[in-house]
């Protein structure tokens, strides 16, 4: 191929997908699990857009714990957010909002939503087996049983043109993103399993330069 110089113009959402240490995830299912106890106390549906019964509110030892563990996945998603706009990394202070676990089973779904604060984020927890292979099993076109879809701009066509990015969840794995991403989860059918996953806000508190930054 010819040496010809060239570059692109970057432009939409950044997302970032990691992979968390299993201490984190193991604490944060066994933390929740505690919380459907006391569901009365800890119920936060009224706060939540998802058509879920099961959705609680982590107590505050829990978030003290979780948002120092986690910090480091944070700043790495910094890191790539600079670098995916081309933009000169500044360094910034997160303020953590919300933290919650929520229990999908079937039947259940979260209608296309958007989030406070200035970033959002889902963790898996748990992803049954038999979750997978109704998946696997899946034949429409669109988005499939227990995926999670990140939506931005109105749909379009061709692949260019794409404004949609969905994906099957896997234990363990962190999806970072802007709190102003449109997404949702579409249901499944398989009775007697639950798909957890747990999600939360924050925001930058450290705003001196311009709004490109965020």
């Amino acid at each position: 191929m010819d040496n010809i110089d060239y570059e692109f113009a970057q432009w939409g959402p950044y997302l970032s997908k990691m992979i968390v240490d299993k201490s984190i995830t193991d604490r944060l299912l066994e933390d929740g699990n505690k919380l459907r106890t006391n569901w009365r106390e800890t119920n936060h549906n009224t706060a939540l857009a998802g058509q879920l019964e099961n959705q609680y509110e982590y107590k505050k030892e829990t978030n003290d714990w979780f948002w120092q563990s986690i910090i480091p996945y944070f700043r790495a998603y910094r890191h790539g957010h600079c670098n995916f706009f081309n933009l000169e990394y500044r360094d910034v202070t997160f303020q953590y909002n919300s933290l919650w676990v929520n229990y999908m089973k079937a039947g259940e779904f979260n209608p296309p939503h958007i989030h406070t604060s200035d970033l959002s984020f889902v963790l898996f927890l748990q992803v049954p087996e038999a979750l997978k292979i109704e998946r696997m099993q899946f034949e429409g076109t669109a988005s499939g049983p227990g995926d999670v879809t990140f939506i931005h701009g109105e749909y379009n066509k061709p692949v260019w043109a794409q404004n949609s990015n969905t994906y099957f969840p896997e234990v363990g794995q962190l999806m970072i993103f802007p709190a102003l991403l449109q997404h949702h989860v579409c249901p499944f059918k398989t009775k007697g399993i639950e798909r957890v996953s747990v999600s939360g806000n924050l925001n930058y508190i450290k705003k001196d330069w311009p709004y490109d930054y965020f």
